[in-house]
C-alpha cells in the first residue's frame, strides 16, 4: 500500500460562478463609481480602487485555494487542506466514515462559503471543507468531532481511509 494518497476536490460551477460573479459586481461598483462620478475627490477614488484590489486579491486567493483543495490519506492520518486551514485527523481516532449529501447547516465561523465551522442539525458542530453541494464524506472521530469534506471520488476516499 502506498504511504500517501491525495484526493482532489471537484469544484462546483455554481460556487465558482458565484465568486467570479460577485467579483465582477464589486468591480463595477468600486471601479465604475469613480469613473461615473466626475466630482468625486481623488482620494475617495483611490480608496475605492484600493479597496477593490484588496477584495479581488482575497477572492482570487480563495478560488485558488478552493481549486487546490486536497484530502490526503497517509498511513497514520487524514489531512484536510481547506481554504484557510489544514486539519489533521489521526486514522486511529476515526470512528466512522460515510458518504453523505452536503447537509444544511448554520455557519458559526469561517471566512468563505467553502468552509468553516457549522452547526448541522441532528449532528452538532462540524468543520466543513467543501467545493460542491452534491456529495461528500463525513468523518466522525471517537471524541465526537465531525468533518465534512468533498473529495472528487467519495467512495474511493472512504475505501482508502478505512484500509489498515
Amino acid at each position: 500500500m502506498a504511504t500517501e494518497t491525495i484526493f482532489g476536490s471537484r469544484m462546483s460551477r455554481w460556487i465558482a460562478g458565484f465568486y467570479w460573479g460577485l467579483l465582477v459586481l464589486l468591480g463595477v461598483i468600486f471601479l465604475g463609481l469613480p469613473l461615473l462620478a466626475t466630482d468625486m475627490p481623488q482620494f475617495v477614488a483611490v480608496i475605492l480602487v484600493t479597496t477593490f484590489v484588496l477584495i479581488a486579491l482575497l477572492f482570487v486567493f480563495i478560488l485558488h485555494r478552493a481549486y487546490g483543495m486536497r484530502f490526503t490519506v497517509t498511513r497514520d492520518e487524514v489531512i484536510i487542506r481547506g481554504i484557510f486551514n489544514t486539519s489533521r485527523v489521526q486514522r486511529s481516532e476515526i470512528k466512522s466514515l460515510e458518504k453523505v449529501p452536503i447537509p444544511f447547516g448554520f455557519r458559526l465561523g469561517g471566512a468563505s462559503l467553502l468552509g468553516g465551522w457549522y452547526y448541522l442539525p441532528g449532528i452538532g458542530t462540524a468543520w466543513v471543507s467543501m467545493t460542491n453541494f452534491s456529495d461528500g464524506v463525513m468523518i466522525t472521530t471517537k471524541k465526537g468531532k465531525h468533518y465534512v469534506i468533498t473529495p472528487k471520488n467519495p467512495m474511493e476516499f472512504i475505501k482508502k481511509a478505512k484500509q489498515a
